[in-house]
């Protein structure tokens, strides 16, 4: 078979390595190998630009092939055996934790910590690829977001980045429980202003306002552990002193709260609700650059972006001008601008600033 050398973004599953792998003087993957997504994740994440691997045999035929329409990362991502198997998981958890968080609203008695984070870790199970688990979670968001699917994902969004922190298991369980919980003041509001579909009046949203300190008065009675009763109270204020339900500023503020906040505005962002289509995830992005250095910590907002955007490494998206291609590398130091590929051009969209994406396809 012949050997060809191409560009890591068209490499495609099933290939095999025609050379061994090498970043620097470490060997990375050998010769031979099939590439599967472990593989690739690891080319990836190891900025590998082009690998050698075989193809078909030039003179094997003289009939010309016709390639199927090549599908986007995201249809293989929903296709995947993994992705449905999770699907069917999180959807069935969302409606036990719906109960679960009623029965602690409502009924007398301690919170199991341990429970609550074995729930979440049994939804993903046997996904160790934080990027994996990411690109998974960021393509089933595609139902509306009730109080109990936020906080949900809320709490698999700060146990991935928690995990990309290099957490002990001890803080892990912490945070990811504090994702959890943080809303559980909600549970208390007047359903008609939670199920709104539109915007508050100013005396709707001062009640909503209530809900931390409802959840910190919750979960305070029920002796659960400070600091994700801390988070329940501290995830809607901000370092510069404009947020509530105190107005506290960066040093007042735990740094499991300070997570909290960052994970729950983006899921809040990027998720269907019944009123609005979620934002692309590089808006988002954008609009943490533009105003967040002052409102969050950036010891933590830098590197959630980061992780964000090297989760959609390869993906298919849509540019403001109509034009489809590929991330095929991150900006490290403008994170909501990656270079894209498209077609035969290449676009780095730090040198345009007429362009953004609009959409992950």
């Amino acid at each position: 078979m012949n050997v060809i050398q191409i560009m890591l973004h068209k490499v495609t599953l099933g290939m095999t390595l025609a050379e061994d792998v090498y970043k620097g003087t470490q060997l990375l993957i050998q010769k031979g190998t099939v590439i599967d997504n472990e593989v690739l994740n690891i080319l990836r994440y190891s900025s590998i630009v082009s690998v050698a691997v075989y193809g078909k045999d030039m003179n094997a035929s003289a009939t010309p092939s016709v390639e199927p329409p090549k599908q986007t990362h995201s249809e293989r991502i929903r296709e995947s055996e993994p992705f449905k198997i999770f699907e069917e998981q999180f959807q069935e958890s969302t409606e036990d934790f719906s109960y679960t968080l009623t029965d602690i609203a409502t009924k007398n008695g301690d919170v199991d910590i341990d429970s609550l984070f074995e729930s979440a870790n049994e939804i993903m199970a046997g996904e160790t690829n934080t990027y994996h688990l990411m690109d998974i979670l960021s393509n089933i968001r595609y139902f509306d977001d009730s109080t109990y699917a936020h906080s949900l994902n809320v709490a698999m969004l700060a146990n991935i980045f928690g995990r990309w922190l290099h957490m002990s298991e001890e803080d892990l369980k912490i945070l990811t429980v504090a994702g959890m919980l943080h809303d559980i003041g909600k549970v208390l509001m007047p359903p008609e202003i939670i199920k709104k579909p539109g915007a508050l009046t100013p005396e709707e949203y001062a009640v909503i306002k209530t809900h931390p300190f409802k959840g910190y008065q919750l979960l305070k009675a029920k002796n659960v552990d400070e600091l994700i009763c801390r988070a329940a109270l501290l995830h809607h204020e901000k370092c510069d002193g404009s947020g509530y339900p105190i107005g506290l500023k960066t040093e007042k503020i735990h740094d499991v709260a300070k997570i909290i906040t960052i994970v729950d505005i983006y899921e809040a962002m990027t998720a269907n609700r019944c009123y609005r289509a979620g934002l692309c995830p590089f808006d988002v992005i954008r609009m943490f650059e533009d105003e967040g250095y002052t409102k969050y910590d950036p010891k933590y907002l830098l590197p959630f972006l980061q992780g964000i955007s090297d989760t959609y490494l390869h993906n298919t998206v849509l540019l403001s001008d109509g034009r489809k291609g590929e991330i095929i590398m991150t900006n490290k130091h403008h994170v909501s601008r990656p270079s894209i590929m498209s077609g035969t051009s290449y676009i780095d969209l730090t040198h345009h600033p007429e362009l953004k994406i609009v959409a992950i396809l």
